[in-house]
């Protein structure tokens, strides 16, 4: 599913959890939130470094405060940006727990990428034999630079909203992004293969 497709079942889904009197739509209407969901939440929380069960765990815990907070949660018109933002706060409190850590030292949490950000892009065949690669490419960002490509790319979110997660301003955001495409687009360029040519041209025209 696109990302905006899967944005307009969001939104749609939220308004009616949040304004439907009907206890079943409502009910129905939040494990579809849910299920819509889940997936990306659980490779953000990988990518940060946690295990699959601690993700899991902090989905759940923030989808049972979001049920129980409905009515509290009127003003929130961006689900999924609210929904990201509440899910990394609770990785980041768990990792800042765990370690005993400083917030600021808590906010330089490294991430990483499984090849996920362009998967939509490649079939099955051709991702077996540029997995490896592309890895490579992602490797030579910062790990704030992999976290702002995937927030932008894997789930389409906005300099606004990617700011807002990662607490920091939407022109450093625009910032991370294009030199981000630009190392992706000089070295994927540099590669023979017609593949990562198209996909150079790619990150080049949407930066």
């Amino acid at each position: 599913m696109g990302n905006e497709k899967r944005h307009r079942q969001l939104e749609l889904y939220w308004k009616m959890f949040l304004n439907s009197a009907d206890e079943e739509v409502r009910d129905e209407a939040f494990s579809s939130l849910y299920f819509l969901s889940v997936d990306g939440l659980m490779g953000y929380g990988r990518g940060m470094g946690f295990g699959p069960q601690t993700c899991e765990d902090a989905v759940h815990d923030v989808f049972c405060l979001i049920y129980m907070k409905r009515r509290r949660l009127a003003g929130v018109t961006d689900f999924n940006a609210y929904l990201f933002r509440s899910f990394r706060n609770a990785m980041l409190n768990v990792h800042k727990k765990a370690a005993k850590l400083s917030d600021r030292e808590v906010g330089q949490l490294p991430f990483t990428t499984e090849v996920t950000v362009l998967d939509t892009m490649i079939g099955d065949e051709q991702r077996r034999e540029v997995a490896a690669t592309i890895a490579g490419l992602m490797a030579m960002l910062t790990d704030r630079q992999r976290e702002a490509v995937y927030l932008r790319y894997m789930h389409g979110m906005d300099y606004e909203e990617i700011a807002a997660l990662m607490g920091l301003q939407v022109g450093s955001v625009r910032k991370l992004v294009y030199r981000a495409i630009m190392v992706l687009r000089k070295k994927g360029g540099q590669l023979r293969n017609p593949l990562f040519s198209m996909l150079a041209a790619w990150w080049g025209a949407t930066c």
